[in-house]
């Protein structure tokens, strides 16, 4: 039948194809394509060897930190140095992409030029999404709050759930959620770092004897500071801070372990009031003198 060959036939045209095909090459053109192909290759050796060698300049870099004795965040290391990894090797990726086309005789010129435009583009459009991110990194890198810090942002403040390249999550006293983004976090405050101070104001009659009020709260500080471990500092009344229509007050000062600082005031308030009501050391309260004129 008429356009069907035989097994034999079909593969010695093949074959004939094939070799007129390869002898329009010149050996010159050989040599091209052969110096091409080991170019290509050499790039994708170069690409895997600097991916290898950034990771381990990475991982040298985060485990010299914490041989040095600074302060470190494991989880903020970990989730840091993946970060870094993943923009070298991308980044590298890129280079040997582009690498790779130019050798193919793609014009690689006009596609980094389309691909700078298309980011000039979204990066107008996503400029608070790009400055969240950017200050989230550093957030993370110099660690200046950690999950589990009690910390103050503007006029939020409560306890940090979560930390991310564009969030942070701070729970409030109430059990709200507060997500703020990182690009609009300029100032932190953070409480748990450091020991925390405790302020406890007492109020006295200006009839009280003022030393004597002293001895008594002191005495009653000292015996509470005794039994509890989170005092780093005992507190002591560092004597008159305030004067008013009221009475006398005073102020008692100390140091405790961080965050510690609230139960504390709380336990010294009631321990103060009731020693000065066991030594019968009037505590003052707003009066009202009426005069009855007949």
């Amino acid at each position: 039948m008429k356009g069907i060959c035989s097994r034999r036939e079909c593969t010695e045209n093949m074959f004939n194809l094939i070799s007129a095909w390869l002898n329009r090459w010149t050996v010159d053109q050989y040599l091209a394509l052969g110096y091409r192909i080991l170019k290509i290759i050499l790039i994708w050796v170069a690409a895997v060897l600097f991916i290898k060698l950034e990771r381990i300049v990475v991982n040298r870099f985060f485990d010299g930190r914490a041989k040095l004795g600074i302060h470190v965040n494991k989880k903020k290391n970990d989730t840091l140095r993946e970060l870094i990894h993943s923009v070298l090797r991308y980044v590298i990726y890129f280079l040997a992409l582009m690498m790779f086309l130019g050798e193919m005789g793609v014009n690689t010129t006009s596609i980094i030029a389309t691909a700078g435009i298309g980011g000039l583009a979204i990066g107008f459009g996503a400029q608070s999404l790009v400055k969240d991110v950017i200050n989230g990194f550093f957030i993370i890198f110099e660690d200046q709050y950690s999950v589990g810090d009690f910390i103050k942002v503007e006029d939020i403040s409560g306890t940090v759930e979560e930390i991310g390249l564009r969030i942070t999550k701070i729970r409030g006293f109430k059990g709200d959620i507060n997500i703020i983004p990182n690009g609009q976090i300029y100032k932190v405050t953070n409480y748990s770092r450091g020991n925390s101070a405790v302020i406890v104001n007492a109020t006295i009659a200006y009839e009280a004897d003022i030393d004597r009020a002293i001895q008594v709260i002191d005495k009653v500080i000292g015996e509470y500071a005794s039994d509890n471990p989170d005092i780093v500092e005992v507190p002591r009344v560092i004597g008159v801070v305030e004067m008013d229509n009221v009475g006398v007050t005073l102020r008692v000062v100390g140091r405790t372990l961080p965050m510690k600082h609230w139960g504390i005031e709380r336990d010294l308030r009631k321990a103060i009031l009731g020693a000065l009501e066991e030594n019968r050391i009037e505590i003052p309260y707003p009066r009202l003198v009426v005069f009855n004129k007949d």
